[in-house]
């Protein structure tokens, strides 16, 4: 019997000494936009009303001060031109989720931790176009 314990104790540690670190980025697709400490990622998706609605994930550094959180704009034409910004701190779960409607393909999206201003030129921005569409929850 304690053989058995002795076995299923090594196994077990086998396991865990085997076992991954938490998943480096959100289930699903997604295309990594901006690391800055914190890992961006974004996926893209059709709206009913047409252009593409945007959800961005960013994995925080737990280390990072509670109200560091995420700025996300959206460059469109030229870098004084943005459609749209989110900012937000509400952390779930280890990842900062926003949401962005009517995105264009020839938009640029920017993402970085909410610490500092927003980065210039825009011109270095994400290209819409580039990122993965969402997975298809079925």
């Amino acid at each position: 019997m304690s053989r058995a314990l002795v076995g299923l104790a090594v196994a077990l540690a086998a396991l865990v000494a085997t076992a991954g670190p938490v998943a480096a980025q959100p289930p699903g697709n997604w295309t990594l936009v901006n690391e800055d400490g914190f890992q961006h990622y974004a996926c893209k998706q059709k709206l009913k009303a047409g252009g593409w609605g945007l959800k961005t994930a960013t994995r925080y550094n737990k280390s990072a001060p509670r109200d560091v959180g995420v700025y996300a704009a959206l460059a469109r034409g030229s870098n004084r031109n943005l459609a749209a910004e989110r900012t937000s701190n509400d952390r779930d779960n280890g990842w900062i989720r926003l949401f962005i409607r009517g995105a264009r393909e020839s938009d640029r999206l920017w993402m970085q931790a909410a610490a500092y201003g927003p980065a210039a030129p825009w011109s270095d921005g994400f290209p819409v176009r580039r990122i993965v569409r969402c997975a298809s929850v079925a």
